[in-house]
């Protein structure tokens, strides 16, 4: 009677954690990370008899984190390439609005120049068309300028974006060096038993980081992780994670590249930036504001130089 009894305890007890595991997993149903959870059960060890083997119930072999590798990375590369395009999107936007818009870019002012000009070349004679040419001249130089500050002041603007970016970067990577050694620190690690909080917490700061900036995960001895920038440069190996930095440019010390410091080393890192918020910034800075910033300048030489 007892070993029937223990054989039904053993049964209520599995069953109840895999209730308060099913309980857990519908509380957490809208944690961000949370990846759900299932039990595991195996049969206990039987107890032999003169007639053979009797089972004496069931117990808890795991409890294991319903997670794909694949489809992890899925959701970072997806993150990484939804970010750095959102980016793009509002400061081309931006730029956009700023060069097409009537009462800021250059077609109204330079419409309105030449009409004089052409106004002034039918009648040179009058002295109300020659002001008027003046005045129409004196705003267009006005309005370079004005285009100029603006473009100074969204180069500011993306300057402090990537000083965050790259702020909230080192955040996380300090967060899954971290993660990395209370995982490899785990009880039970060896028998297989897995720290599934902490690999939730750790996934979940990989999926951030890769909104910040496209990086490559590698899976290690210990369920360690180590993370990469594209061409093999390592931000974190282990419990180390390398910091990332942001100083003015060799060639243009008016824009920000991206060092990376480990080691005692600082490397610059800007062409493997890509993806996630930094990238679209790198890619907006050095495709899209430089090059605008350029040909406004050579359009005032030469307009300047043919007037």
């Amino acid at each position: 009677m007892a070993g029937l009894i223990n054989v039904g305890l053993s049964g209520v007890l599995g069953h109840q954690a895999a209730l308060n595991t099913t309980g857990n997993n519908i509380t957490n149903a809208n944690t961000p990370g949370y990846s759900r959870q299932e039990v595991s059960f195996e049969t206990q060890p039987g107890r032999a008899t003169g007639a053979g083997s009797i089972g004496s119930g069931v117990s808890i072999a795991n409890i294991r984190r319903l997670a794909d590798e694949y489809l992890a990375d899925q959701v970072r590369s997806d993150s990484s390439l939804m970010a750095e395009q959102d980016v793009l999107n509002q400061e081309l936007s931006r730029l956009d609005n700023l060069l097409g818009g009537e009462t800021t870019g250059l077609n109204k002012a330079l419409n309105n120049f030449f009409a004089s000009l052409q106004n002034a070349a039918e009648d040179p004679g009058s002295l109300p068309q020659r002001q008027l040419v003046l005045s129409e001249a004196q705003g267009l130089v006005n309005r370079f300028q004005a285009l100029q500050q603006e473009f100074l002041q969204q180069r500011e603007i993306v300057k402090a974006q990537m000083n965050e970016g790259v702020a909230d970067a080192n955040t996380l990577l300090n967060q899954i060096a971290g993660l990395n050694l209370a995982i490899a620190e785990f009880p039970g690690l060896a028998q297989g038993r897995e720290p599934n909080d902490l690999l939730d917490k750790r996934d979940e700061a990989l999926r951030k980081l890769s909104e910040i900036v496209q990086v490559r995960v590698v899976p290690t001895d210990g369920r360690q992780t180590n993370v990469l920038l594209g061409n093999g440069q390592a931000l974190v190996v282990g419990g180390d994670a390398a910091q990332l930095g942001t100083r003015p440019g060799t060639e243009n010390p008016t824009e920000l590249e991206f060092t990376l410091t480990s080691g005692g080393r600082t490397l610059v890192v800007s062409e493997q930036m890509n993806g996630g918020k930094l990238g679209g910034l790198r890619r907006f800075q050095d495709q899209a504001l430089k090059p605008a910033t350029d040909e406004l300048g050579r359009l005032a030489v030469v307009i300047s130089d043919q007037l």
